[in-house]
């Protein structure tokens, strides 16, 4: 086996873990905005739960983080296989500063999420928790959903 088949090997490996992360992440967000959503609105307490979904949630973003940059310093393309066709050539420059873009939209909702968790922690007050959850968990999300939409509508 070449170094250039290992290298892919290894790529499509990280693809696939942080695939898998992702899936996680999305079922956490869903079942956590859906706790949240109902705490806010009926006014229950913020349970030990919703504080290990909210873990779980930042969590699964830093793993996404180092999985993502990991792919990012990674070949891209299989070795040995150079892109002739000028209109995959064409569609890669008008996606050329998709990585960058998705990296740094990603950072800021990973910023967010943590100050949702911080303040989210420092207040007592149980439909505060969720409030502010609710609140910077959203934006976080909305982020990740734009830095993810701009590939498949391109």
């Amino acid at each position: 086996m070449t170094l250039a088949a290992i290298v892919f090997s290894d790529h499509q490996l990280i693809k696939s873990i942080h695939t898998v992360i992702s899936g996680t992440f999305l079922v956490t967000a869903i079942w956590l905005f859906y706790r949240t959503f109902r705490g806010y609105f009926q006014n229950l307490p913020y349970k030990q739960l919703d504080k290990v979904l909210s873990y779980i949630f930042i969590i699964n973003l830093y793993l996404q983080l180092i999985f993502g940059l990991l792919l990012m310093v990674g070949p891209s393309t299989v070795p040995g296989q150079e892109i002739v066709n000028p209109d995959i050539t064409m569609k890669m420059v008008t996606n050329r500063f998709w990585p960058i873009e998705h990296i740094v939209l990603m950072l800021f909702a990973l910023f967010i999420a943590n100050l949702g968790l911080i303040f989210s922690n420092s207040t007592q007050i149980g439909r505060e928790k969720h409030r502010k959850v609710l609140i910077y968990y959203t934006i976080a999300i909305f982020m990740i959903g734009l830095s993810l939409g701009s590939t498949y509508l391109m």
